[in-house]
């Protein structure tokens, strides 16, 4: 047996770094269960979930326990540092890096005291943000994810992010308001049919459609076998229902734009002595909402705002009747524009008190209309009639709407192979290794003929997600969640001849 050299920081002092007193806890630490990677190992239906952390240390000191005022910790045992975990030997490489969610003291009467440090991924802690985008047109995926990342103040640079630019046609029209920022970069994602992950070492990563055919990831990067002489071996394999993913339908739904005229989209209602208090000094900041209960049947938002103009847009009066002091010199008006919502912060910079007796807001209205595409079998399958809609709300036109359904229609009218296999890395260095740098997307080759697994096939396949556990006699056990390598039959540039064995991807 081998035995793997590793690395467990938490950066306490939150500088960045993990060179602070107390951020190396590898010698207290006694139990290690990280997971990153899709809720579903299939490329169709799986998404990405926030990856998460539990590590168990040893608490006997007390240093990890919040209302102990006598820790050197004191002050910092608070959610959000960032936690890593990493491999000195028998190779370098970062396992997981994330963010501190919880810590949970187990202190025990008779045996040793412990903590749980619960953590997430970067995915999770994005998601704790809502993320305001205004109206982008014209678009590419890669470049709408980085807007999101920014709005929910995730580093810029390439240590943080690894954004392909989007293998489709420019998303026409996207907006977001309020919205999660893990929500927001799933539909995108689905938009795209595109891939959003996190790497091992912190990144977050957008991958288009197509970089699993480039040559990297046509080339198989290890074999598992269940050969008993197999330089790679597996512990465990489990082959996993197929037939919930085959379907027989696919439809996609794409919104046709036009913009309407310029007009008044919102007014405020309240009005004499409803009207609104402006105190002197003060500010107040009012939403519009477009569309509302007024709108046309068919507006889906706003493809331009007009800033408001005082006593076109609005009126501020010393008295809610309107017939008193106009005080509209002594408003400023600032605003922030967005896909269906302006917001108006009015600031009182006069002495006097006002009344809000009049406020509107102008704009070019987003009409839409749909249409759905669908592409079908013709007639039900041995696993019956299925349909799978699309989730994106932002497929930019009816071709690629097309493309999308018929590409799909020919990989899962049938069913697709799906495994889970897991391995003993402390088997060996050569095991030991693959622990430690296989990433998440990699192709690998599993190879189950022999009779110890009765499933005779050798198959290329994808790395959907990984988990792995280290105990505190450092046996360390890999989980590989693994999809076909779909698609087997694409065509790619350099490599493939077209119309003998393959078709043009999507």
């Amino acid at each position: 047996m081998a035995t793997g050299t590793y690395v467990v920081e938490v950066d306490w002092n939150n500088d960045g770094t993990f060179t602070g007193s107390g951020e190396t806890v590898t010698s207290r630490t006694l139990h290690m269960d990280f997971f990153r990677g899709r809720d579903v190992d299939s490329q169709l239906t799986g998404r990405s979930i926030a990856g998460t952390c539990q590590l168990i240390l040893n608490n006997q000191s007390g240093d990890y326990n919040s209302f102990n005022s006598a820790s050197p910790l004191t002050g910092s045992l608070v959610p959000g540092r960032l936690v890593q975990v990493r491999a000195t030997g028998p190779t370098a490489g970062t396992l997981w890096k994330g963010y501190i969610d919880r810590i949970i003291p187990k202190p025990s009467a008779k045996g040793l005291d412990t903590v749980v440090i619960e953590c997430i991924g970067p995915l999770g802690f994005v998601n704790l943000k809502e993320v305001s985008v205004s109206m982008l047109t014209d678009v590419r995926a890669g470049s709408i994810i980085g807007s999101i990342l920014d709005q929910a103040g995730w580093p810029t640079g390439t240590a943080y992010r690894d954004l392909d630019t989007g293998t489709g046609t420019a998303i026409r029209r996207v907006w977001f308001f309020r919205t999660r920022a893990l929500e927001a970069m799933r539909q995108i994602e689905v938009t795209e049919s595109g891939f959003l992950r996190e790497s091992g070492d912190g990144k977050i990563v957008f991958e288009g459609r197509h970089r699993r055919l480039n040559a990297t990831y046509q080339t198989s990067q290890a074999t598992f076998s269940d050969s008993a002489t197999g330089t790679l071996t597996y512990m465990t394999v489990e082959q996993e229902d197929p037939l919930p993913f085959v379907f027989s339908e696919f439809a996609a739904t794409v919104m046709a734009y036009t913009t309407g005229t310029l007009g008044t989209l919102w007014k405020l209602q309240d009005t004499g002595t409803l009207a609104p208090l402006l105190r002197a000094s003060g500010t107040l900041t009012l939403w519009a909402k477009y569309p509302n209960a007024t709108s046309t049947i068919n507006a889906v938002g706003v493809d331009s705002w007009t800033t408001p103009t005082a006593t076109v847009d609005y009126n501020i009066f010393s008295d809610s009747a309107g017939t008193g002091t106009n005080l509209n010199s002594a408003i400023a008006v600032t605003v922030g524009k967005f896909g269906s919502e302006m917001s108006q912060l009015f600031n009182n910079t006069g002495t006097r008190d006002g009344f809000i007796t009049l406020t509107q807001a102008r704009g070019v209205p987003l009409l839409a209309s749909e249409a759905t595409v669908v592409s079908t079998t013709g007639t039900s399958t041995a696993f019956g009639t299925r349909t799978y809609p699309s989730p994106a709300q932002f497929i930019p036109n009816l071709n690629e709407a097309k493309d999308w359904a018929d590409w799909n229609l020919s990989i899962y009218q049938n069913p697709v192979v799906r495994f889970n296999l897991s391995f003993v890395a402390n088997k060996d260095n050569t095991h030991l290794t693959q622990a430690i740098l296989r990433e998440i997307s990699d192709r690998v080759t599993l190879i189950a003929t022999s009779t110890r697994s009765n499933l005779g096939l050798t198959r290329p396949m994808n790395i959907e997600a990984i988990r792995q556990v280290i105990d505190a006699d450092r046996n360390h056990t890999v989980t590989y969640y693994l999809s076909d390598a779909i698609p087997p039959d694409a065509w790619v540039l350099d490599t493939s001849e077209l119309g003998t064995t393959t078709k043009l991807a999507f």
